[in-house]
C-alpha cells in the first residue's frame, strides 16, 4: 500500500466503502492479495453496511469494539409517516455515510417543510456521534444567506441524534447553469456568492471539507438565483471546540470527495488541513464552471488504481480551462450551454480567468489564494474590468515544472529560440552600429550610405526573425500543442519585449514609422492572446494613430491603407471580445471602407479581394452577435461571394478554404434563426464538408476538429 504501510483490517475496509462498488474487486484483489479470510471479512462487512453513498462521501470511521466489528447493521427505523418530535417525515431525500435525510413537515409551533437529518442505526460510534454533533453545532454557529439555516436539534426515542435544517429545493450549481445556459459572467456571479458564504463559515471558525456541486444546491427566490452550501458533515473546527467529545482527523484517513480535493486533503501524512484546501475546492467548481469538466476528470477515476489517484491529485498539474475546452470533442455543446460560441468562449477563458483558476488550484497551498473572500474580490475585479492578482507563473517556476515533463520537446524548442534570438541580438547590434557609423561619417557620403544600407537590411532581417518566432514557432506550431502553452508564452514574451523596444525607437523616416506601427500592431495582438485586454487595446490605439498619420501624409500608398484596415479589424476583435458590440461594428465597417477604395483600385489584386471578404465575414460576425439577422445574412452573402472566387482559384489554399468555411458556418446559423431550413441544411453541408478537409489535411489542428465538432452540433439541433 501508499509508502510501504500495511493497513489494518479497519483501514482496508474504510478505504473499500469510500470505493464505487466496479472499484472494490480490483482494490481488495491488491490490497487482500492470497488471505482469503481477510477478503470475505471485507467484503461481508461492505454487504452489510449496505451503503448508496457517492464515491468518498463517507467520512472515514472509527470502528470499535461495541460498535460490533463484524457484524451487521440494524435496519432504518424511520421512513416515511414517522413522526420524531414535531415533525412528520414525508420523504428520503439523501442519505451519506452516517446520516439520512428526509423531508418532513414541521406540524407545530409553525407549519412548514423542512430538511431533517438523522443518524443511521449501527453508526452510533463515538467518533461518527461526535462528527454528528459537529456538523449541527457548525451550521448552528453560522447565519449567511447562502448557507442552509439550522432550525432545530434533538435525539429520536431510540437516542439517535437529529437535527432540523432549511428545506433547499435546488439543483446542484454545475447543473443549474448548464440548464439555464448560464453565460461566464453570470456563473462568475453565483460563485462569487459561495465563495463569500464560505468566508463566512471560515471567519466562524468551520472548514467545510467537502466543497463540490451536489453540496452547493441553487434554488430560485423571487426570479433570483440563490446559491446555498449543504452539509458540514465532514467539517473541521479550526481555532474552537464543537463538542464535548472527541474529534480529530487520525493519520492515514481521506475526507472529502476525490475530483474536488485538495492535495493536502488527499496525503497519508499529518500536515494539518486549513482554510485554503476549500479554496482548493472552490477553484476545481470554478474550473468546471468554465470548461464543463473537472481538473482531475471523472473518467480517469474510473480505470486509476487508489494510488495513481492520490497521486494525480498530489502531483499532476492540470491543463488551464482554456486548454481543456480546446482539446474537447464536446466544445460547441459545452459553449452553447454558456450561450457562447467556442471562438468566443475560448477568447474569455483564456488569459485572466486562466490564471486565477489555476492560483486556486496550485499544489502550494502558499501559492493560493490565501482566504475564499480573496479568491470572490478577484472574481469581482475581472467582472468589473479591473486588473487582478492573479498573472502566470514566473518563467523560472514554469520552465521548472515543464522541464520534468517534457525533458526532449523542452530542449528542442530552447534550441530553436536560441537560435533566433541569437540571430536576432547579432542582427539587431549590427543595424545599431550601422547608425551610428552613419551619423558620424557624414563627410564621407558614399561610405553612410552604405553603411544605412547595411543597417536596414540587418534591421529587416532581425525584424523578420523575430517574425518568423512569433508566426511560426509561437502561432502556429506551439498554438496547437497544448502541453507546450507554457513554452509559447515564453516566446510571445520574448517577441513582445522585441516589438516594444522597436517601437520606442521611432524615427522619422516613412519607413521606419510604418515598422513602428507594425510593430505596435504586434504589441497588441501578442497582448491579445496573452489576456490583456486593456493593454492590448492601448498598444491598437498606437498601431491605429500611427497607420493613420501614415495615410494622411501618403494617400496614394495602398500598403499603408491596407495595413491600417488589417489593424482596425484586429482590433474590431478584441472590442468584442470584451463584450463592445457598436464599437466593434463601427470599426470593421471603418476597416470595410478602406478595403472598398483598394478593391475598386486595383480590381485583380486578390490580396485586397481576399481582405475584403474577411473584412466583411468580420462585419457579418458582429452583427448576428448583435442579433441584427437581416443586415448579418447580407454581410455573409458577401463575403462568401468573394471567399468562393478565392477558393475557386486556389482550390489547395488552406486560409481560403478556412474562411470559407467560417462564413457558411455563420450563414447556416443565421438561416437557421430566421427559418430558411432548407437552404440553412444545404450551407451547413458544404460546411461540415470543408471542416472535414481541413481536419483530415491537418490533424494537429484542434481548431479545425472544433470547428467541425460545432458543425455537427448545429445540424443536430
Amino acid at each position: 500500500m501508499t509508502g510501504g504501510q500495511t493497513l489494518s483490517e479497519r483501514e482496508l475496509f474504510r478505504i473499500a466503502l469510500a470505493l464505487l462498488h466496479d472499484e472494490r474487486p480490483d482494490f481488495l484483489a491488491a490490497a487482500c492479495g492470497d488471505n482469503a479470510a481477510l477478503r470475505y471479512e471485507i467484503e461481508s462487512l461492505l454487504k452489510a453496511h449496505e451503503t448508496s453513498t457517492s464515491f468518498m462521501e463517507t467520512p472515514a470511521l472509527e470502528l470499535s469494539a461495541d460498535a460490533g466489528f463484524g457484524s451487521n447493521y440494524p435496519q432504518l427505523d424511520e421512513q416515511a409517516g414517522t413522526v420524531i418530535g414535531p415533525y412528520k417525515l414525508l420523504q428520503k431525500i439523501g442519505e451519506g455515510g452516517m446520516g439520512v435525510v428526509f423531508m418532513a413537515e414541521q406540524q407545530r409551533p409553525v407549519r412548514r417543510q423542512v430538511a431533517l437529518k438523522v443518524i443511521k442505526p449501527g453508526m452510533d460510534t463515538r467518533q461518527v456521534i461526535a462528527r454528528f454533533e459537529a456538523e449541527r453545532q457548525a451550521l448552528a454557529l453560522m447565519d449567511h444567506p447562502n448557507i442552509a439555516k439550522v432550525f432545530d436539534a434533538g435525539t429520536t426515542e431510540n437516542g439517535r441524534p437529529y437535527f432540523v435544517l432549511e428545506l433547499v429545493k435546488g439543483v446542484p450549481i454545475i447543473d443549474y447553469c448548464d440548464q439555464e445556459q448560464l453565460p461566464l459572467r453570470e456563473r462568475l456571479q453565483l460563485l462569487i456568492n459561495v465563495c463569500q458564504a464560505v468566508q463566512h463559515a471560515h471567519q466562524k471558525g468551520i472548514i467545510h471539507r467537502d466543497l463540490k456541486p451536489s453540496n452547493v444546491l441553487v434554488a430560485e427566490y423571487d426570479g433570483r438565483p440563490v446559491p446555498k452550501i449543504i452539509d458540514f458533515g465532514v467539517a473541521k473546527a479550526i481555532g474552537q471546540r464543537l463538542t464535548e467529545q472527541t474529534l480529530f482527523t487520525q493519520f492515514g484517513q481521506i475526507i472529502g470527495t476525490f475530483e474536488y480535493m485538495s492535495p493536502e486533503q488527499a496525503r497519508f501524512n499529518q500536515l494539518d488541513v486549513d482554510t485554503r484546501s476549500d479554496t482548493y475546492s472552490l477553484g476545481v467548481l470554478l474550473y468546471e464552471l468554465l470548461a464543463g469538466s473537472t481538473p482531475f476528470e471523472k473518467q480517469r477515476r474510473a480505470t486509476a488504481s487508489f494510488d495513481e489517484i492520490v497521486r494525480i491529485i498530489c502531483e499532476e498539474e492540470p491543463p488551464p480551462p482554456s486548454t481543456r475546452l480546446g482539446s474537447s470533442g464536446a466544445l460547441p455543446a459545452i459553449a452553447a450551454r454558456r450561450s457562447s460560441d467556442p471562438v468566443r468562449l475560448d477568447r474569455l477563458v483564456r488569459g485572466e480567468l486562466d490564471w486565477i483558476v489555476m492560483k486556486a488550484l496550485d499544489k502550494d497551498r502558499s501559492r493560493r489564494y490565501q482566504t475564499a473572500g480573496a479568491l470572490a474580490r478577484e472574481l469581482q475585479h475581472y467582472l468589473d474590468d479591473e486588473p487582478v492578482e492573479a498573472c502566470p507563473p514566473s518563467a523560472m517556476y514554469r520552465l521548472q515544472k515543464l522541464a520534468r515533463r517534457n525533458k526532449a520537446a523542452l530542449l528542442t524548442v530552447v534550441l530553436v529560440a536560441a537560435a533566433l534570438i541569437v540571430g536576432t541580438v547579432a542582427s539587431v547590434s549590427q543595424a545599431i552600429r550601422a547608425t551610428q557609423a552613419e551619423s558620424l561619417a557624414t563627410a564621407r557620403l558614399n561610405q553612410a550610405t552604405e553603411a544605412r544600407a547595411h543597417a536596414e537590411a540587418n534591421a529587416d532581417k532581425a525584424r523578420q526573425a523575430v517574425d518568423n518566432m512569433y508566426t511560426q514557432v509561437a502561432e502556429k506550431w506551439l498554438a496547437h500543442q497544448p502541453q507546450m502553452e507554457p513554452v509559447q508564452r515564453e516566446f510571445l514574451e520574448k517577441a513582445l519585449a522585441f516589438y516594444t523596444d522597436f517601437a520606442k525607437e521611432g524615427g522619422d523616416d516613412p519607413s521606419v514609422r510604418f515598422e513602428t506601427a507594425r510593430a505596435y500592431r504586434r504589441i497588441a495582438e501578442i497582448k491579445h492572446r496573452l489576456g490583456q485586454p486593456v493593454q492590448a487595446e492601448d498598444a491598437f490605439r498606437q498601431a491605429v494613430d500611427h497607420t493613420q498619420t501614415l495615410v494622411d501624409q501618403f494617400p496614394t500608398k495602398s500598403v499603408y491603407r491596407a495595413e491600417l484596415a488589417g489593424t482596425l479589424h484586429k482590433f474590431g476583435v478584441l472590442l468584442g471580445d470584451t463584450g463592445r458590440y457598436l464599437d466593434e461594428e463601427k470599426i470593421h465597417r471603418r476597416a470595410l471602407a478602406l478595403e472598398e477604395q483598394l478593391t475598386a483600385e486595383h480590381p485583380t489584386n486578390g490580396r485586397y479581394r481576399r481582405d475584403i471578404g474577411r473584412g466583411q465575414w468580420f462585419l457579418a460576425e458582429v452583427l448576428a452577435s448583435l442579433h441584427r439577422r437581416p443586415e448579418a445574412e447580407q454581410a455573409y452573402r458577401s463575403a462568401l461571394a468573394i471567399q468562393r472566387s478565392l477558393v475557386a482559384e486556389s482550390p489547395a489554399g488552406e486560409e481560403h478554404r478556412q474562411y470559407l468555411a467560417d462564413t457558411q458556418l455563420g450563414l447556416g446559423k443565421v438561416l437557421r434563426h430566421i427559418g430558411q431550413t432548407e437552404e440553412y441544411q444545404t450551407v451547413f453541408a458544404e460546411a461540415t464538408a470543408l471542416f472535414e478537409q481541413l481536419a483530415d489535411e491537418f490533424p494537429n489542428r484542434p481548431g479545425y476538429r472544433n470547428q467541425l465538432a460545432n458543425t455537427y452540433y448545429w445540424r443536430s439541433r
